[in-house]
C-alpha cells in the first residue's frame, strides 16, 4: 500500500475589497460614482516547509495584486442616474450577457426533438422530423437575430435612470463623496481598492501538496 507522505504546504489568501468607479456619461456629461465590492485570492506553495511565513506573505500579496487588476478590469453595469444611458463598455458586457436567449434555446431543444419520430418505422413520420427540424431552426436563427440588434439603451429610459439612481452617486453627494477621498483619481482612471467597512483579509493554508 502506498502511503502519500506530503512535500509542501500550498498557502491560498483571499482579500476582499470596494472600490469607487468614477465615470463621465459620454451622452449627457454628467459625472456620476458607483460602488464595486470584489474579491481575489491569491496562491503561495511552500515545497519543503523550509518557509511558511514567506509563502504565506506571497499568497497575500498575489491576492492584492489580483485584487488591484479587477477593480481595473471589471465594469459594472450601472446606467448613468440623470439621462439612464449605459455607456459603450457597459453596453458591452449587456450585449455578450444577452448573446444567449431563450427563444435560442426553445428552438434548440425543438429541432433535437423533431429527430424522435424518426425512431419509429413508421415512413409518414419524416414528415413532422421536416417540420420540428425547420421551425426549431427558424426559432434558433431569429433569437440570434434579436441577440444581435439588442441595444441595452433602447426604449424608455427611466427605468434605467431609476437603476442609476439607486446605485450611484451624482452631484452634491459626488462632490462630497471627492471630498472624502483627496487623493482619488479623476474620472475614467483605475485607482487602488479601498477596504470599506465589514470587509477582511485571511489567509489560510490549504491541503498538503503532494
Amino acid at each position: 500500500m502506498l502511503i502519500p507522505i506530503p512535500i509542501g504546504v500550498r498557502y491560498v489568501a483571499a482579500v476582499r475589497g470596494a472600490v469607487w468607479k468614477f465615470v463621465s456619461c459620454t451622452h449627457c456629461q454628467e459625472r456620476y460614482a458607483y460602488l464595486l465590492e470584489l474579491e481575489a485570492t491569491g496562491e503561495g506553495h511552500d515545497p519543503l516547509f523550509f518557509d511558511g511565513k514567506g509563502a504565506a506573505q506571497l499568497a497575500q500579496a498575489q491576492a492584492e495584486q489580483n485584487l488591484l487588476q479587477k477593480s481595473r478590469n471589471v465594469v459594472l453595469p450601472v446606467p448613468c442616474p440623470c439621462c439612464g444611458s449605459y455607456q459603450d463598455d457597459m453596453a458591452k458586457v449587456l450585449k455578450e450577457e444577452a448573446s444567449i436567449n431563450s427563444v435560442q434555446i426553445v428552438g434548440l431543444v425543438i429541432a433535437i426533438l423533431a429527430f424522435l419520430p424518426l425512431m419509429f418505422d413508421m415512413a409518414s413520420l419524416w414528415v413532422l422530423t421536416a417540420i420540428g427540424a425547420v421551425a426549431g431552426l427558424t426559432l434558433v436563427v431569429y433569437g440570434t437575430v434579436l441577440a444581435f440588434r439588442f441595444d441595452p439603451n433602447e426604449g424608455d429610459p427611466e427605468p434605467r435612470k431609476a437603476l442609476g439612481q439607486r446605485h450611484a452617486v451624482w452631484g452634491d453627494q459626488l462632490t462630497e463623496l471627492l471630498a472624502t477621498l483627496p487623493n482619488a483619481e479623476q474620472p475614467d482612471q483605475p485607482h487602488r481598492p479601498r477596504e470599506q467597512g465589514g470587509s477582511s483579509e485571511h489567509i489560510k493554508p490549504a491541503r498538503p501538496g503532494w
